[in-house]
């Protein structure tokens, strides 16, 4: 029974207790992945096969063979696609994906206009009737909307637009019975996996049901990010897409086919930062090893370079791994430095042996014993300079090594790469001149002339 709390003009607060509430079991779409009655979403970068698989769950439900409330009871599924044709993309995947194609419905809307009836793309939240209309008319149990950022009206990043959209989609499965379905694609770079949904958080948080997808070398790695109804269970899984002929009305289409790998031990997180590790590499690499030819820098001022040229701390961290830089602190306390590591294999020697290449070796970063100041050498001292290398018994300089001369070529460079493009590197400091300055920042230049 309903108790009316408060009123005010048309609207209502009413109290609805439990205990006239029946308890009912969750019931899946999929068995312990998709419930029924909810939204849901895939997510991953383009072409990773994301529709494919789609696909490939409305072929089962079409012939009844998708685990869940509809094993043995084919159901017919709807899809809107703003992306893909249907003549040559949808329909000839769904043959190969072994669909029943009396049930695999195309949805659009139909608008109509001074006695004109035209084709229109579905708007969220305003086409929710609609929707709703056409499965309660077919008995659809799976409606896919491909991508979903072609509905919506409003910012993808402000949350409250966001959650219009999708909370609109929630109602129609609540409504219907349906799940609602739809596609969003990853952000660039790694991370955290379950923040790569590009646009607001509010995607992810809306869904009852996240899929994200990468592709791991000849497979494509999916990991069910979200499922608030499920029961523990295998988190990732995998498929390959394998490329099979369907005949047409004008020759034969070669097209993907999902075939199932079973369940993943690496995770869509695993993939996209070892993926990311790799393609960053040369990139911010280049960058780092440029930015730390000169001098030693503070750890602090590395990352607030690095975000100014378009990495994240996490991408400078590793560069620093995979370069061998190290981190040092020449007063404790005191801050980090981060400095290329010498790599000659000889120390310079005051007086004889001297050269410019073996002088280099020596640490940008005196290191003193136990924290005392070392006297000043004289013009007939034979002490030898403090290094952080291994003194070395031969006094000529080992070959250069690749990293050296690759060193004494970014030195020489006058340009530096920066977001993606090449920029004037400053003559005093080394590091990118980004503001029209020409080849020197004006802030270097005047510390160069009060000096």
């Amino acid at each position: 029974m309903s108790d009316t709390v408060s009123v005010w003009a048309e609207r209502s607060a009413r109290v609805e207790w439990a205990s006239s509430i029946r308890p009912k079991k969750q019931v899946w779409l999929w068995e312990d992945r998709i419930p029924v009655s909810t939204a849901s979403a895939l997510a991953g970068r383009g072409g990773t096969g994301k529709t494919t698989y789609a696909l490939h769950m409305i072929a089962q439900l079409s012939r009844g063979t998708l685990p869940g409330q509809y094993y043995g009871d084919p159901r017919p599924s709807l899809i809107w696609s703003g992306e893909d044709a249907w003549s040559t993309v949808i329909v000839p995947r769904a043959i190969a994906a072994g669909a029943d194609l009396t049930k695999v419905g195309r949805l659009y809307i139909a608008s109509e206009e001074a006695g004109q009836t035209s084709e229109a793309i579905p708007k969220l939240p305003l086409d929710t009737d609609r929707m709703c209309q056409a499965i309660s008319d077919t008995g659809a149990v799976l409606v896919l909307l491909d991508p979903i950022a072609s509905t919506m009206t409003g910012d993808l990043h402000r949350e409250a637009d966001v959650r219009q959209a999708v909370d609109a989609l929630a109602r129609v499965a609540d409504k219907t019975g349906a799940v609602m379905m739809f596609v969003r694609h990853f952000g660039k770079g790694g991370g955290n996996a379950s923040d790569k949904m590009s646009g607001s958080h509010a995607f992810r948080d809306a869904v009852r049901s996240l899929f994200l997808f990468a592709e791991d070398g000849d497979r494509v790695v999916v990991t069910q990010d979200k499922g608030n109804y499920a029961a523990k269970g295998d988190a990732s899984f995998a498929f390959r897409l394998d490329s099979v002929s369907v005949p047409t009305d004008d020759g034969t289409a070669e097209v993907a086919r999902v075939v199932d790998l079973g369940v993943s031990d690496t995770s869509v997180s695993d993939v996209i930062n070892r993926t990311t590790d790799s393609g960053e590499h040369d990139d911010i690499a280049e960058w780092l090893h440029a930015f730390l030819a000169n001098n030693a820098v503070k750890a602090n001022e590395v990352y607030q370079a690095a975000h100014a040229a378009g990495y994240t701390v996490d991408q400078a961290k590793r560069a620093k791994k995979r370069l061998g830089i190290a981190a040092v602190r020449p007063v404790n306390p005191g801050p980090w430095f981060w400095q290329l590591p010498d790599d000659q294999g000889a120390e310079s020697t005051e007086g004889a042996g001297s050269t410019e290449d073996t002088q280099e070796s020596c640490s940008l970063l005196p290191v003193r014993s136990e924290a005392q100041e070392r006297p000043e050498i004289g013009a007939g001292s034979t002490e030898q300079v403090s290094c952080s290398l291994h003194p070395s018994t031969a006094l000529t300089p080992a070959p250069p090594t690749p990293l050296t001369t690759r060193r004494q070529e970014l030195r020489g460079r006058r340009t530096i790469r920066f977001r993606g493009r090449e920029v004037p590197r400053c003559l005093v400091c080394a590091k990118p001149v980004t503001a029209g300055q020409g080849d020197t920042h004006l802030g270097c230049l005047s510390k160069q002339e009060t000096a």
